[in-house]
């Protein structure tokens, strides 16, 4: 009974970790475009660039989509073939896509440690490597935080950066990290003490 409560909840966190893993690939397709201009100024972009070279009317409810899709494109080519054009927008890009990428990797980490509890057994060194893996990308997303604070406070010259989601970014996902270091550890210890019950029996 207990068993089988735990295995719903694992298949029910497994569907969301699925969700969010798309939702995250999706996301970093997307994330040129949404450093390029800010979101109130997207849409007039779309209207005023795009969608008088495409039907020369106003924009519709219907006519969103496909433009969206070809302001995506030329960001993304505006990234790879001219990066230094704008090196504020690349770096903040690039911060942005490497945050992503992170993301993507706890999330799988996250995804395979629910398939050993799905299977009944997951009191595996695997899934202490892979807690290990989610708190070094933790890490490198607190290192990188911190690398451009430091960087938008000598570029501002003000303490106006320390006020941003960039400073927690900083500090949540340092801890993050360390709490994924503890399970990893403890993981490991049930592990190998299983490992040990099992050689016993």
């Amino acid at each position: 009974m207990e068993k089988n409560a735990v295995q719903r909840l694992a298949r029910l966190l497994r569907v969301m970790v699925s969700v969010l893993i798309v939702c995250n690939g999706v996301g970093l397709f997307f994330v040129p475009a949404m450093t390029h201009t800010s979101p109130w100024e997207f849409f007039p972009y779309l209207e005023n660039n795009l969608l008088t070279f495409f039907h020369a009317r106003p924009l519709g409810e219907d006519d969103i989509f496909i433009p969206s899709v070809f302001y995506v494109l030329a960001c993304w080519g505006e990234v790879l073939t001219h990066p230094w054009s704008n090196v504020v927008w690349l770096l903040y890009t690039g911060f942005l896509f490497f945050c992503g990428c992170c993301s993507l990797i706890i999330l799988r980490q996250a995804r395979r440690i629910l398939d050993t509890v799905l299977e009944g057994n997951p009191f595996q060194m695997s899934n202490a490597r892979s807690m290990k893996r989610a708190a070094v990308c933790c890490w490198c997303i607190s290192a990188l935080a911190l690398v451009r604070l430091i960087g938008e406070l000598f570029r501002h010259k003000s303490t106006a950066p320390l006020y941003t989601y960039n400073t927690l970014f900083v500090v949540v996902f340092y801890m993050g990290g360390l709490l994924f270091l503890v399970m990893s550890a403890l993981f490991r210890q049930a592990a190998e003490l299983k490992e040990d019950q099992d050689l016993t029996i």
